[in-house]
Order: C-alpha cells, then structure tokens, then sequence
C-alpha cells in the first residue's frame, strides 16, 4: 500500500471514530511476513493547544477474515489482562472500515533487535535463548482457565486426546477438500500413535513461536506479537512447530540448541515428542504443497508468499528427512514436489 493511501484511510478511520483533527506520520512498514502487514505510526490528535502524541502499531491482517482478526484482538485482551508479555491492543477495524481487511490497532514496541542477537551456536551468548524458552514455558504454564468462560468447553474434561484428534480432524479437512493424498501414509501413521498422545493439561498455544515474533522495546522487555493461530491445545503442538522452524531454516544444531534448553527449563524429557514433530511437519509441507497448489490468495496469504515457498526447496527438504526419520515411511507424491522446486 502507497504511504499517502495509508495515511489517508487511517485518518478518515480516526476521524470516523470521532477523534480530533487526527494526523498520521508513518514511521516504518513491515511487510515481509506471509499473512499480514504492519504499519508504525505516531498519532497526533486533540486541540491546537493541547495536541496528544503517542506511537501505534497498525497490524493489517491481510490473510485472515474478520472473525480470525477477532480472535487475536481477544487473545491478545486476554493475555494482556493476565499479566503475560504482549502488546496492549486499543482498537480492532472491519475491512469495510479503512482498508478492505480487518486489522488491530496495538502498542508500538521499538528499540531492541532480538531476533538479531538469539545465538546461532552453543558459544554465542546464550541469554536470548534462555528468554525465549522462559517465555515459551511461562506460555504453556499459564493458568488461562481464569480467564476464559467455560474452560471445559475448550478442554472437556475426561477427554486426553480431544486436543491430538481435533488437530488431525483439522489435517483431514484440509486435505480432503483439496483431494491431496500426498501425505496420506503420515496421517495414518499418526492416528496410529494416537495412543502416545494423551494431553495431561492444555495450555495457550501461540502455534508460531520463533524469534521474529519476539519484539524488544529500547529497554530490553521483550514482547511476543503474531497471534494469528493461538489455540488453547496441548503444548507439545506448539514447541514440535517451533523445532520444526528451527530446523527447516536454521538445520539441525539450532534445533537441538531450543530443544535443549526447554527441557532444560521444564526440569524433563518432553515425552513422545516425535508425534508431534511429525504432525508439525505435515501442517507445514501440506500448508505449502496446498497453496502452490490452490494459489496463495486463496489459503489467506499475500501473493509474496507463494514466492517465497518456492525458494523454500532446502528448509522444506529438512524436514521431510525429519518425517522420513520418525515414520520411516516413504512419500512419492511429497519428493517430486520438491525435486520440482
């Protein structure tokens, strides 16, 4: 989106929203992620005299619909409200508002460079690294039923696997109305595990933990933004999806580095962790092998990340040797894709 365009559209909405003689200066544009643009701006409004300042984030979602944007505004509301580390969120917009699609209007957190200074070997400074796990853990051990009505809506109680089949049944949908089999001995090996995938407590789910999603003020506080696909599930999902991630796009000692230091912080063995690196691995080679497929547009991302999956032979290579290692199954349909990258 053009800089003036932007301006304009947030100004109307300001106005639209009865504030007074709004006006926006665009401070930097991020729009290197797959499912979203965010705008940072410094907002000044009120009376001549009297002309209020402050610094905002706009998170433009141009991959999710209205409800999906609205889920995140809560997430975040939530997470805020319960002391977790997370952008104050101050107002949610309905495409139809500003800009064709919904986005939330956040705090704007400036400063620090996390992501550049989370150790790439074992003899790096390792604190970043302690931080991100702390965050990671604080995640999975936060008390969310108090914040929630009718928690055990969302995880029935007496029901160890709800949480490991509906993530299958959510496989399976996908992948069936697409009709792609490619990755069909992997879900049948999965429902296979079943019996090692019993959750003994849900936790908060970001479902894209990474250092990119970690943002540092000029302080040094740290806090966790992209909330796009939280769930309340078992946590095992979240951490398999993170190591995936490491490992596609970092190889193999940066996984083992997280890896490490989460079990190191939780004091044990994460148990029958395969499984779910497993079906991590598949929501990530079927997201992408979909939306080659069907067109990213269509899977709800900006049409930069299609090219961006093209490039993506070697980190998707990775883990597919993962896959193969845990099965020790072979995939026809899923090697030719990747042969033809």
């Amino acid at each position: 989106m053009q800089k003036d365009d932007f301006i304009q559209k947030l100004v109307n909405y300001y106005i639209n929203s009865g504030l007074l003689n709004p006006q926006i200066y665009l401070d930097r544009v991020i729009d290197t992620g797959w499912e979203s643009e965010i705008y940072l701006f410094t907002l000044k409004s009120g009376t001549e005299s009297d002309r209020i300042v402050v610094r905002r984030a706009l998170r433009l979602l141009t991959g999710a619909n209205f409800s999906e944007a609205e889920a995140e505004f809560k997430t975040l509301g939530l997470l805020y409200k319960a002391g977790y580390p997370v952008p104050q969120v101050y107002a949610l917009g309905r495409p139809d508002e500003a800009f064709g699609r919904p986005f939330i209007i956040m705090q704007s957190v400036q400063g620090g460079n996390f992501a550049n200074r989370f150790p790439k070997t074992t003899g790096d400074d390792q604190k970043p690294l302690d931080d991100f796990i702390a965050l990671f853990r604080r995640l999975h051990t936060l008390d969310w039923r108090l914040y929630i009505e009718n928690p055990d809506a969302i995880n029935p109680p007496g029901q160890p696997y709800y949480h490991f089949d509906r993530q299958l049944e959510i496989f399976s949908g996908y992948f069936s109305r697409a009709d792609f089999t490619g990755l069909d001995p992997a879900m049948a090996w999965l429902i296979a595990q079943r019996e090692r995938a019993a959750c003994e407590h849900a936790s908060v789910i970001h479902y894209d933990f990474h250092p990119d999603n970690i943002l540092e003020d000029g302080e040094g506080k740290l806090y966790v933004v992209d909330w796009t696909s939280a769930d309340i599930s078992d946590y095992r999902f979240d951490l398999a999806w993170t190591l995936t991630l490491a490992l596609a796009y970092r190889g193999v000692d940066r996984r083992l580095m997280i890896l490490k230091e989460y079990e190191r912080q939780m004091g044990d063995k994460v148990p029958e962790l395969d499984v779910f690196e497993a079906a991590a691995i598949v929501r990530r080679i079927g997201f992408v092998m979909l939306s080659l497929g069907a067109g990213a547009d269509k899977m709800g991302m900006r049409p930069e990340a299609a090219e961006a999956m093209r490039r993506d032979k070697l980190p998707l290579t990775r883990i597919f040797g993962r896959l193969q290692e845990i099965t020790s199954l072979d995939f026809p349909e899923v090697q030719a894709f990747l042969d033809s990258l």
